[in-house]
């Protein structure tokens, strides 16, 4: 069960209101806490960018929320039960690297945390992720009990739960083997999974997930505003989250098979002649796309001959 922080179930309790105004004795009494607590919890979210009125007989009255990622506007809306906390804040280094902090002090499966905007925010083989305000930027920990040769198909998993988070909002979007969400054909976000293991056991994963919400700014990248104009940052964060809460349930259960053939009905390069270059640059395998094979490998045609791919960074051929 998700518990809320006090800033959050103050901000929520507010929300709820609906614009009426709510005393702080009320919610003071409602939350367990005293008068004095709640005041300083409402010039915390008015340091966040809530507006917050107060007025004699009148109280705190939430007149506008922030539109942005933070733990207060998006706990609330998480659905799914896995979701046991949400950390974070407006700004942070990077939400995997506080994450992965979180999963060496012992924070249960089910931990997420979000951030606004990420000062050092970074994708596959350390590459710079552009972090922005206006973004949806999460990561969670996870603790599959599963040796870690079975967990390399996570990234397409978490990818096809975020692409079906975004489906409740409106948006369809494709998935790129083997880590990013495209629409028409350009960048929507992005998967990272960190872990540590033992030989036969994975201890934990951090799975990291940035979406374009508002706009990146230039042609290459695409945004979800662009189809869904009105949804908010916080709705984005939320829906992804719940997207990859139960991908990942159904992959616990039954393995990485059924949701291939989600991941092959959004596959981006079905059909196209690509390129697969290792870490270093290094070109690993070229040919025709044929689709995604029960255990998350590419499957590459070239003269003939079908081979899978089980890692890389794919370019499209000229």
């Amino acid at each position: 069960m998700l518990t809320l922080s006090t800033r959050t179930a103050v901000a929520a309790a507010l929300a709820e209101a609906r614009g009426r105004g709510v005393s702080g004795e009320a919610l003071a009494a409602g939350l367990g806490i005293s008068r004095v607590a709640v005041s300083k919890h409402v010039a915390a979210l008015r340091a966040l960018g809530y507006e917050i009125a107060s007025a004699p007989r009148v109280g705190y009255r939430l007149e506008r929320a922030p539109d942005a990622c933070l733990p207060e506007e998006v706990a609330p809306l998480l659905r799914d039960a896995l979701w046991v906390a949400c950390e974070g804040g407006p700004e942070l280094g990077s939400t995997n690297d506080e994450a992965k902090r979180l999963a060496r002090a012992g924070a249960p499966e089910g931990t997420a945390v979000v951030a606004a905007r990420q000062t050092g925010g970074r994708g596959r083989f350390g590459r710079t992720w552009e972090s922005p305000a206006g973004g949806a930027y999460v990561s969670c920990v996870l603790r599959p009990n599963l040796p870690p040769s079975d967990v390399a198909p996570l990234s397409l998993v978490v990818a096809a739960g975020a692409a079906r988070g975004l489906a409740t909002l409106g948006l369809d979007a494709g998935i790129k083997w083997p880590n990013d969400l495209e629409l028409d054909g350009r960048k929507l976000g992005g998967i990272l999974l960190e872990m540590a293991a033992e030989a036969d056991h994975v201890d934990w994963v951090v799975v990291g997930c940035g979406i374009n919400v508002i706009g990146p700014g230039h042609a290459r990248a695409a945004s979800v505003r662009e189809v869904v104009p009105e949804v908010r940052v916080a709705e984005v964060a939320a829906a992804v989250l719940d997207g990859i809460a139960a991908t990942y349930r159904e992959f616990l259960a039954a393995g990485f098979a059924g949701i291939a053939v989600e991941c092959a009905a959004r596959a981006t390069l079905t059909g196209k002649q690509v390129t697969v270059r290792d870490a270093a640059g290094d070109v690993v395998a070229e040919g025709t796309v044929r689709g995604i094979d029960d255990g998350g490998a590419l499957l590459l045609e070239r003269e003939g001959l079908v081979s899978a791919v089980r890692a890389g960074e794919v370019t499209l051929r000229d």
